[in-house]
């Protein structure tokens, strides 16, 4: 009995050890995958055109950032009908949305929101009045095909093309 209860200790001793390791190797990937995610600024619309996104109806809007190639595009394709019911604010976590899909090429690569690891799409419509044009403000997490995370972040951009 003495050495069983000898035996036990060690394993959940060497059990503790363990799980601190383990801890610490989370936290450490965690923190490394944060530093190693590219920001990307959007602050120019590109235009709109009419489109399908699952065989409905949808406009496609797209945009760069004014230091940048215009290859270097973020494009938003919804619905109309989703655009018209989602009170000003789009939103797409983990692909949980199927009438709203966001998705960005930059630099060559390739960025989408996906279901395996933590992406989301957030799009705040800023409606038009005597002042100012309909705008839009992108929040957004993608990935590539190869694991690279990228954030988007944008101000208001003003939907009209013909920006100074």
């Amino acid at each position: 009995m003495h050495i069983l209860l000898r035996v036990s200790y060690i394993l959940i001793a060497s059990g503790l050890l363990l799980l601190s390791f383990n801890s610490l190797a989370i936290s450490k990937a965690a923190s490394h995958s944060n530093s190693d995610v590219v920001t990307i600024e959007l602050n120019k619309y590109l235009g709109g055109t009419e489109g399908k996104l699952n065989n409905k109806s949808a406009l496609n809007f797209k945009f760069t950032n004014t230091n940048s190639s215009n290859k270097n595009t973020c494009s938003i394709i919804t619905t109309d009908n989703y655009l018209r019911h989602a009170k000003n604010r789009l939103e797409n976590i983990n692909l949980s949305e199927k009438n709203f899909y966001f998705d960005c090429t930059w630099n060559g690569r390739y960025y989408f929101l996906s279901n395996r690891v933590r992406t989301y799409a957030e799009v705040i419509i800023k409606q038009p009045d005597s002042q100012f044009p309909m705008s839009m403000h992108i929040e957004a997490k993608l990935v590539s095909l190869t694991g690279e995370q990228v954030e988007i972040i944008s101000g208001d951009i003003s939907l009209r093309r013909n920006q100074k």
